[in-house]
């Protein structure tokens, strides 16, 4: 097994229902922008980029704000943080997923090169999902989006019963 660990950025870019209010969810909950690689055609995702050895998260984010021809929030937040156990071919990932801000369809570019590292030029496509297509098997990035548009607080961590946690012995009371 790959003991091997990666940092990722991932990029929550959503299209508010109501442009002149952005906030206001009475129209319901906003849409997700993500990405499909070309060569996959199957796994639409949130943007996102593996951090480079030496690259700060905010040059991640830079990269990806950059190849989707936007601009990044003044203000730099991670919204969650998930973990991706390794497989047999992909090492263990911490995920951060970051705030990119609202925008609509006139702020974006169609995305020209690959993202990822695999390989240069692969190509993505792009579109805006409904919450319940992007959320549906993605946790954190339905908790991202509620401490985005501040629904949510911001990290929520699943609750471990009291029995289920590992033995202490410091806690241990004689």
């Amino acid at each position: 097994m790959n003991e091997e660990l990666r940092l990722r950025v991932v990029l929550l870019v959503w299209k508010p229902r109501v442009e002149d209010e952005p906030m206001n969810l009475s129209e319901g909950w906003p849409h997700v922008l993500q990405v499909q690689l070309s060569k996959d055609r199957t796994v639409w995702e949130p943007p996102g980029v593996v951090v480079r050895n030496g690259e700060l998260i905010v040059e991640a984010m830079m990269r990806i704000a950059s190849t989707l021809g936007m601009t990044l929030p003044n203000v730099i937040r991670v919204l969650a943080v998930d973990q991706t156990p390794a497989t047999d071919d992909v090492p263990a990932e911490i995920v951060l997923m970051m705030d990119g801000g609202w925008c609509t369809d006139a702020d974006l570019l169609e995305i020209p090169d690959c993202l990822c590292e695999h390989e240069r030029h692969c190509g993505h496509r792009r579109r805006w999902a409904t919450t319940q297509q992007a959320c549906a098997n993605y946790t954190a990035l339905a908790m991202a989006l509620g401490a985005a548009v501040g629904v949510a607080p911001t990290f929520i961590f699943e609750r471990v019963e009291e029995d289920e946690l590992p033995y202490d012995p410091a806690h241990d009371i004689n």
